[in-house]
Parts: C-alpha cells; sequence; structure tokens
C-alpha cells in the first residue's frame, strides 16, 4: 500500500484529483427539517382548509348541475388537460400516468361513468386500444367549472372582507 502525502497541493494537483478534508471545515450549515411537513410548503393547516373549503364550495354548483362527483370532475380535468397539451385524445393507460391519483379500475369505472353521463366519447380505436375524447357536454362542464369558482371566491372574500 503507497502513502502520498498531500501536504503540497500545487505539485500533486496535476496528477491527483484535490480533495479537501471535510471534518476541518466549520462553516458547513445544516439544514433543519421543520418538525411539520407544511412548513416546506411556506403554508399552515388553516391555509390548506380554506383551499379545500373553497374546492367543494366551488365545485357545488357544477356538481349539482351535472350530476357529478368531486372525482369525475378532477378525472374530467385531467382528460381535457391531456387532451389540449400533450394530444387530441386519451387512452387509459394515458389517464393512468398522465392523472396518476387514480389505479387502473378507477380509471375504468370513471371512463365508464362520464361515457354514462355523455362527458367523453370514443374518439378512436388503435390496435384494439380506445382513446377518448371530450364530447360538447364534457367541455361545458370545464368552462362551467371557473365561472362557479368565480362566484364562490367573490362570495367568500366578500364574507370576510378580504381585498385583493
Amino acid at each position: 500500500m503507497v502513502k502520498e502525502d498531500f501536504s503540497d497541493e500545487s505539485s500533486q494537483c496535476s496528477n491527483f484529483a484535490f480533495m479537501m478534508n471535510k471534518q476541518l471545515q466549520t462553516d458547513i450549515k445544516t439544514i433543519v427539517q421543520p418538525t411539520d411537513i407544511l412548513e416546506q410548503y411556506n403554508t399552515n393547516a388553516t391555509t390548506i382548509h380554506y383551499i379545500l373549503h373553497n374546492l367543494f364550495r366551488g365545485l357545488k354548483t357544477t356538481r349539482r348541475k351535472y350530476r357529478l362527483t368531486i372525482n369525475e370532475i378532477i378525472f374530467l380535468n385531467g382528460v381535457y388537460l391531456y387532451c389540449k397539451h400533450e394530444s387530441t385524445c386519451i387512452s387509459q393507460d394515458a389517464c393512468l400516468r398522465f392523472i396518476g391519483y387514480y389505479n387502473l379500475n378507477k380509471i375504468k369505472y370513471y371512463i365508464g361513468s362520464l361515457r354514462g353521463k355523455g362527458m367523453i366519447e370514443i374518439a378512436e380505436v388503435i390496435n384494439g386500444y380506445n382513446r377518448y375524447k371530450l364530447t360538447p357536454l364534457g367541455i361545458s362542464v370545464i368552462h362551467d367549472i371557473g365561472g362557479s369558482f368565480e362566484i364562490c371566491l367573490y362570495d367568500w372574500f366578500n364574507k370576510y372582507n378580504i381585498c385583493l
């Protein structure tokens, strides 16, 4: 075993990579992990409560008007985003990868449910795989979400005297 003396750094730099002795460094800063995971995102539980509260209140009129569940609206929104930004239609596997919240059985359930309600339809069949797209009714649900949120947030800000 050969022992190398690295005390003369200038002569050794040409042959070996320069390695620092990390035990001699005194100005190392350690990162303190927050005790509450919400602190990482600079938020608190109350803020999340208000977000979820307004999410359910904002979607209330859309849910009642079209007789949809929150999960169906989330799934429909995922299909809309995929069809708008990725491709013109979406398959079950693409739903599984893109939305990422549901397993394959739930994907199949929501596709069947939304097809039954006339929100999505089969656009094409490629190699035996169905690809789906939104119907005009499904697109109207997506547009209605924005309007119902604007009304909900307007009422909520006025109720608590919040000015933006």
